[in-house]
């Protein structure tokens, strides 16, 4: 075990900068095809005279289709079948409809383009300044233009393929005759990924206020329109067929649809053999008993279902995985490709877990379709964001019982005893809870701008626009406690505090990551300690899903807030979260109840759970949570990370932060000081010394001391951007190792002689492995195996190009004129030597030809024989004899010196094995 002496934290550094407003996606894709549109009718009639120019985004787009009807022929006679129908229609409409629905994920790569398409002086001005500038840098433009379509591409092909799965998914559930529509809302999902018409487009983009999140959300929308419309005229019928949904989904099939009444799609026949209609299932007067006796039934039927053709199940990898699973007792640690083959075909696992994703945008959108479009709806899409409009009284009224309705209807299936619909069914009812949450968000927002605007109308003696004001102020309050009525009494009361701790680990890892995302969709409601603590209790959990939902509940809002900080902008699903609203503060109770949990999870069995716990430790030390902690054991047990084996890479490295965090060296920057160079030093000779420190403590043998700490230290610093320069200053790190410093604790306290070697021999030990870095990271696979045998050396298909740059030749100047003084200075330490013996082999022969370094490289060459023909260790003699070979070859002008040197080795060793022969035979 490592222990290590530790200090108080100093406060953490913030950042200081906006975040970037967030715009409409689906707005700016629509702009800018429509202007791409109006733009190619142009060029086609001017056609004739001077080259035509492609646009990018049409190339994409030819792309993605083409590669698309390559995967699947059955998906290309779908998209051709739906297509048809609009040939009558302009150009125009014909490509706003491929780009919306063939291209939804590329909205966000084609923002750009609608300032090239824009007029005006002001921009144009600035448009002719960028062309200037682009055209100095024509050749890094044409590899950016290069890289975004090979990008686009990629992304268009993993659609195609999601698609193929899609396609072969409803091959195997549906029967032929089965087709989309209310009869069959599985069918509708499923085929959810077809191109939507131009009309569904157009009644999309003009009265809907959701943002395109998927390529699915036209079609999903239009559907839950047709449910929601039916629902306003006959609510038994449409719950019939969102209840059939649910079973079709987890494994039901056309026998065990409820009926709905009319006509089936399976003709039934009476006792004269004549055609008979079925009768709708009356779900309104059906008692407990009798519903309970119908859903076993149901399940009863469904248990026979083979785990291929089960769309959804509580195991997000898929039904067969989960099959798998339980048929292998547990969720052992083995390989990845056994975890692989448990997921089952890779078309199955793909096409499984895109449904789960449609599946739940479905019943997202069918919550917000329920309150905008319900029968007590009355129509609130008018833009009410402008302070300075004037605002009527009119009401807000959204249709909350209807939602509550839907909500109540799932969640009866919640107590079943098969996992798959309990899963279903809770994961309906948090989406729908989910839609209305960011409803109740959008009218907080819009209160508080009227009750800015009341103040204002009241301080300019308004009266009659203070009035109207004051009416919309109450009645959007009483639309959001509506709203939050229903998530809080029909879904956290009457579903979530009783299936948190369901039997079925996946359920539980649900539950608890639904009220995480609750926490940033409502802080004001949900980020308290009435909530906060089931957080805290599912730490305890024996599932790992379930740890590492319950650490990301305690994450998620100070990543949210740092994300917001840094000005990145929300993902267009998040686009209603309440980042503003979050209160870190809060927080500080539950991290003080569990913060001795959170630190042991970073030891947990799963690297999954270690991860998320050092992120969310990280985070707690940005925020300053753990300023006032002075237990040792926590410090000590994070900081051992660092060097720990056993720890993943990642969490190396931010335990690494920690570390850094309680080194005076770390305090400040040093990067704009007067000597870069020498804070650098400095903050490696104290990374060093604590390191030194770290492997000496307890009764280790000098010799027994493990400086391959090193190597995670260089790695874990090569990932961090703000560090990554202290293991390739080779300035600097060569000043830390001629130094000679005494080794030192994190209290500035002397470590004693044994440390001082270790700090010594980590200190090499990491100029070692930096310089074997970077040289990994410039330089081709062949010049790294320059010195090993042909037949020996692995090669590989995927070899880095040759790069002999400016970052290996300053590495190569560096080593060259420091090595034969430090080859001099440790020879009789054999652990450094058998490091700085090495590192010859890493040095570019160009730098040899120099007339200023030829005395170096005499010395290095000379040193390296001695070394060779003095040394009894056999790591030693291998490293010194790779690196006198290497030297030997290549066409640099020192290959006749280094050849010589090798020779006067090689006479050595004759002579001596000479005089052992004499010596045998006298």
């Amino acid at each position: 075990n490592i222990t290590t002496m530790t200090e108080t934290t100093p406060a953490p550094r913030r950042s200081g900068r906006e975040r970037k407003p967030v715009e409409s996606v689906y707005s700016d894709a629509k702009k800018e095809v429509v202007a791409a549109a109006s733009a190619k009718k142009k060029k086609a009639v001017s056609r004739g005279g001077g080259k035509r120019k492609r646009n990018p985004a049409d190339e994409e787009s030819d792309t993605s289709e083409n590669e698309e009807d390559a995967e699947d022929d059955d998906q290309e006679g779908a998209v051709t079948a739906s297509d048809d129908d609009d040939e009558e229609e302009s150009d125009s409409e014909e490509e706003t409809t491929e780009d919306d629905g063939d291209d939804d994920d590329d909205f966000e790569a084609a923002k750009p383009k609608k300032k090239k398409a824009s007029g005006g002086g002001a921009r144009n001005t600035k448009a002719s300044k960028k062309t200037k500038i682009q055209i100095g840098k024509s050749s890094n433009k044409s590899t950016k233009t290069t890289k975004s379509t090979t990008t686009t591409t990629k992304s268009s092909t993993a659609q195609g393929k999601i698609n193929s799965a899609l396609s072969t998914l409803s091959k195997h559930v549906l029967p032929p005759n089965e087709e989309p529509g209310l009869k069959s809302l599985i069918a509708g999902l499923l085929s959810s990924y077809r191109p939507p018409k131009s009309s569904q487009v157009a009644n999309f983009s003009s009265n809907v206020a959701l943002n395109v999140t998927s390529p699915y959300t036209i079609n999903l929308h239009s559907l839950a329109e047709r449910v929601i419309e039916m629902h306003n005229d006959n609510p038994n019928k449409a719950q019939l067929a969102l209840l059939n949904l649910l079973f079709r989904s987890v494994g039901g099939g056309p026998d065990t649809d409820l009926p709905m009444g009319g006509a089936t799609t399976a003709t039934t026949m009476d006792e004269n053999g004549e055609e008979q209609e079925e009768e709708e299932t009356d779900l309104e007067h059906m008692d407990t008993e009798e519903w309970a006796e119908l859903v076993t039934d149901l399940v009863d039927d469904m248990r026979h279902a083979p785990a291929n053709q089960i769309l959804l199940c509580a195991d997000p990898l898929g039904a067969v995985h989960q099959q798998n699973a339980l048929n292998s007792h547990g969720d052992g640690e083995g390989d990845v490709e056994e975890e692989e083959k448990k997921k089952g075909s890779k078309q199955y696992a793909l096409g499984a877990a895109e449904f789960r994703k449609i599946y739940q945008e479905f019943w997202y959108i069918l919550g917000y379709v329920a309150l905008t479009e319900g029968g007590m709806a009355t129509n609130t899409q008018q833009e009410e964001d402008d302070e300075d409009e004037e605002v009527s009284g009119s009401v807000v009224r959204l249709d909350a019982e209807l939602v509550k309705e839907l909500i109540g209807r799932v969640s009866e299936l919640a107590p079943v005893g098969q996992p798959d619909v309990r899963a279903a069914a809770i994961l309906a009812a948090i989406s729908m809870s989910h839609a209305v949450l960011d409803q109740s968000a959008q009218l907080v927002k819009k209160m508080d701008v009227a009750k800015r605007q009341y103040k204002a109308a009241v301080k300019g003696e308004n009266e009659s626009k203070a009035e109207a004001l004051k009416v919309r102020i109450d009645s959007l309050n009483r639309s959001a406690e509506d709203l939050q009525e229903v998530v809080v009494t029909n879904y956290v009361n009457g579903l979530f505090v009783h299936r948190y701790r369901d039997s079925n680990e996946h359920i539980r890892a649900m539950c608890i990551e639904s009220l995480s995302r609750m926490t940033l969709q409502r802080p004001d409601l949900f980020l308290t300690d009435k909530y906060l603590k089931y957080f805290g209790w599912m730490l305890h959990d024996k599932d790992h899903h379930v740890r590492i939902a319950a650490l990301n509940g305690l994450y998620q809002p100070f990543k949210a807030v740092q994300d917001a900080q840094d000005g990145k902008e929300l993902a267009p699903a998040d686009e209603f979260l309440m980042i503003d609203k979050i209160q870190l503060g809060l927080l500080e109770n539950v991290v003080g109840k569990f913060l001795s949990r959170i630190v042991s999870a970073i030891k947990d069995p799963k690297p999954e759970v270690q991860e998320v716990a050092m992120k969310t430790l990280l985070m707690l030390l940005k925020n300053g949570f753990l300023d006032d902690c002075e237990d040792d054991g926590v410090w000590d047990t994070i900081n051992q990370r660092a060097l720990s084996e056993r720890a993943s890479p990642s969490v190396r490295r931010d335990a690494l932060y920690f570390v850094f965090e309680q080194l005076e060296a770390f305090d400040d920057g040093g990067e704009g000081s007067e000597s870069s160079e020498r804070k650098r030093a400095q903050q490696l000779e104290a990374v060093a010394s604590y390191a030194a420190h770290a492997v000496t403590s307890g009764p280790i043998p000098i010799d027994k001391i493990k400086i391959e700490v090193a190597d995670f230290i260089v790695q874990s610093l090569r990932e961090m951007p703000e560090h990554r320069a202290l293991v390739t200053d080779w300035s600097a790190m060569l000043r830390a190792i001629k130094e000679d410093k005494s080794a030192t604790t994190a209290h500035n306290v002397k470590a004693g002689d044994r440390a001082d070697v270790a700090k010594q021999r980590i200190l090499v030990r990491m100029l070692a492995c930096a310089a074997q870095e970077e040289v990994g990271a410039v330089a081709d696979e062949s010049f790294l195996n320059s010195d090993v045998d042909p037949d020996m050396a692995n090669s590989s298909e995927k070899a880095k190009k040759a790069s002999m740059g400016r970052e290996h030749e300053t590495l190569s100047i560096a080593l060259l004129k420091a090595l034969p003084n430090l080859l001099l200075k440790f020879k009789g330490d054999t652990d450094v030597i058998s490091e700085l013996a090495c590192l010859p082999r890493f040095l570019v022969p160009t730098v040899f030809s120099l007339p200023q370094r030829k005395q170096d490289f005499m010395s290095l060459i000379k040193n390296l024989g001695e070394i060779y023909l003095s040394s009894s260790n056999e790591d030693t003699l291998d490293k010194t004899a790779r690196s006198l070979s290497s030297l030997c070859k290549g066409n640099h002008a020192r290959v006749t010196e280094s050849k010589a040197q090798l020779r006067k080795v090689v006479v050595e060793l004759r002579d001596r094995i000479v005089e052992l022969m004499s010596s045998d035979d006298s």
